[in-house]
């Protein structure tokens, strides 16, 4: 057996069958004030906080009523229809066994409320299989920050890198990504279609239950999760000089707790250049660098980047920061495509660069 030292699961969508309830619920709320729920809109909210899901569709339908009330009601309905209504995934039972017989610690790490979670645990008769719980009543921010799992995991004892991260969700995937964990999607009817991005992805639990002991032996890799920024204006890309390593790069860092993907490339990019006022154009995906690092450690790094555009020195075609306001290792350069492109050190931020160019070019 490898690393791998406990499985901290999702619970909607991956364990319970939970998602038509939701998707049920909300269709009540927003049929009493005209709306219906497209499916787009639903598979939006997949793998969020029911806060920020009340949230999203508060402002998208214009309620008259607050998320608060909306949140209130969607987990009064759901609450209500758990007890008659929700089933197992399939699979579930036979995986839980299978990683009882490796004497595995099992954590939970579910966006929905505390007594969402317990019930559903009941209702599903697994309640005294997990250890741990971390649940949307205990963090701030959710999914896809990484907050839920690492709490999971500091409520399992167990460091995040030593953890296999079961989620149906691309936010929960990118969760458990940057905690540092070992992602494995099996993604819904709902999120089948959607971009899984560093990680293993099974179409079942029974899938995943007949090869744990490939994923349980999986050589053990550094995983995070790093965040940038491609600036762009008039026709320039904004990259970073780092003279003490001899190196020409975009902005970038780890996603860390209390965070998301887009929060870190903003934080980071306006920190490495000294540009504030940034404005996210677009989201460019997700990408899964490998590569070994010179002290051998084995590194599985997964890059998300976003196009960025200033909104202030809108008269100046080459805008400089303040003096000053950068981090000291960098100096920001501002270059036309081909340049930037020649100029970059890595591969894998030119292959960004390529690709934000031809997203501008498409829009």
């Amino acid at each position: 057996m490898g690393d791998i030292a406990a499985v901290i699961f999702d619970l909607d969508g991956l364990m319970a069958d939970s998602e038509p309830l939701a998707e049920w619920a909300w269709k009540q709320i927003l049929a009493r004030y005209g709306h219906e729920l497209d499916a787009h809109t639903f598979q939006s909210i997949q793998g969020l906080r029911v806060a920020d899901s009340a949230a999203l569709l508060c402002a998208r339908f214009a309620l008259p009523i607050s998320p608060e009330e909306a949140q209130a009601e969607r987990e009064r309905l759901v609450l209500e229809a758990i007890p008659a209504r929700l089933q197992a995934k399939p699979g579930l039972y036979h995986l839980l066994s299978e990683l009882e017989t490796r004497a595995l610690p099992l954590g939970l790490a579910t966006s929905s409320s505390l007594a969402h979670a317990r019930l559903s645990l009941q209702v599903l008769g697994v309640a005294e299989r997990f250890r741990a719980i971390a649940t949307g009543d205990d963090v701030t921010k959710g999914k896809p920050a990484p907050d839920l799992y690492l709490t999971a995991a500091e409520r399992l004892g167990v460091p995040p890198p030593r953890c296999l991260a079961l989620d149906d969700s691309p936010p929960g995937i990118e969760a458990a990504i940057a905690a540092g964990m070992f992602p494995v999607a099996v993604p819904t009817a709902w999120t089948a279609t959607l971009e899984f991005s560093g990680c293993r992805v099974f179409s079942s639990l029974y899938e995943v239950a007949a090869s744990l002991d490939e994923l349980l032996s999986e050589p053990p890799a550094v995983r995070y999760l790093a965040a940038g920024g491609i600036v762009t204006r008039d026709g320039y890309v904004l990259v970073l000089r780092r003279p003490k390593r001899g190196e020409i790069r975009l902005p970038k860092g780890h996603v860390e707790r209390g965070e998301t993907a887009v929060e870190t490339a903003l934080r980071e990019t306006q920190e490495e250049s000294g540009y504030g006022n940034l404005t996210v154009r677009d989201d460019l995906g997700t990408r899964t660098v490998e590569f070994t690092h010179p002290d051998g450690r084995h590194i599985i790094r997964t890059e998300r980047y976003f196009l960025l555009t200033l909104t202030d020195q809108a008269d100046e075609r080459t805008p400089q920061p303040a003096k000053g306001a950068h981090e000291d290792q960098f100096e920001p350069l501002w270059l036309p495509w081909d340049e930037a492109l020649e100029a970059l050190t890595f591969e894998a931020e030119q292959e960004w660069v390529r690709l934000a160019r031809a997203r501008m070019g498409s829009s």
